[in-house]
């Protein structure tokens, strides 16, 4: 590993640069790719009967699938980060590009093939449908990923809650029971035990649980009774 102060302070910006450089390339292979293949899958559309605006048309539902599985693969890359995977969005990102891949090529066939005509008439809602199953898949995982965070913060509220109320009763002398933690703050029989064990303090086995006295009483010469 190098120790040299220059090669050390030019490393993060250079690796910058080329960041930034691979995102360009990228974005312009991207930009190239998806013209070339909307002027194939035209070329594809119009051997198979289609023409005017639909045969400009039909190749935006196969690059916009491809494009819709792209995004849903970058938001899966995104949620990775947080432990959260999904592999169905490659699934959808494939099955376009295999898609715009046979269309591309059986486009520059000598002959028009047979099944042409299905195709132009098939794919558009197919790629719809999918399309909107895709979205309708992402919206289901925010609600999901909305729905534990809430749960979660409300299942922390409610120990916490749980655990000043016992708190408070066993200062007053009569602390709450764990039946009466799991009615009043929904918590399950685990929750409620282990909060019982770490706020009351343990006493030998065959004797009374211990009963704080208030400190008033204490400063005042008088133990945990009424005066």
């Amino acid at each position: 590993m190098s120790t040299n102060p220059v090669a050390r302070r030019w490393a993060p910006r250079t690796i910058t640069v080329l960041i930034w450089a691979l995102v360009i390339s990228v974005i312009a292979a991207t930009i190239v790719g998806f013209w070339l293949s909307y002027a194939g899958l035209h070329s594809f559309a119009y051997r198979a009967g289609l023409r005017g605006p639909e045969a400009w048309a039909w190749p935006a539902s196969v690059d916009l699938f491809i494009l819709a599985g792209e995004l849903g693969v970058t938001i899966s890359v995104v949620r990775r980060i947080r432990g959260e995977h999904d592999m169905i969005a490659w699934g959808y990102l494939i099955g376009g590009a295999a898609l715009s891949v046979l269309f591309n090529v059986v486009h520059v066939w000598v002959h028009p093939v047979w099944w042409g005509r299905y195709a132009v008439a098939a794919v558009p809602p197919i790629a719809a449908i999918a399309a909107l199953a895709a979205l309708m898949r992402q919206v289901l995982l925010i609600a999901t990923t909305s729905s534990d965070t809430v749960s979660s913060r409300m299942h922390t509220d409610a120990e916490s809650a749980a655990e000043a109320s016992l708190r408070a009763t066993w200062l007053a002398g009569n602390p709450l029971s764990q039946n009466q933690l799991m009615e009043r703050y929904g918590l399950k029989r685990p929750a409620a035990r282990e909060l019982y064990e770490r706020v009351i303090p343990k006493t030998p086995a065959g004797t009374a649980p211990a009963t704080a006295v208030p400190a008033g009483s204490a400063l005042n010469g008088h133990g945990g009774g009424d005066d």
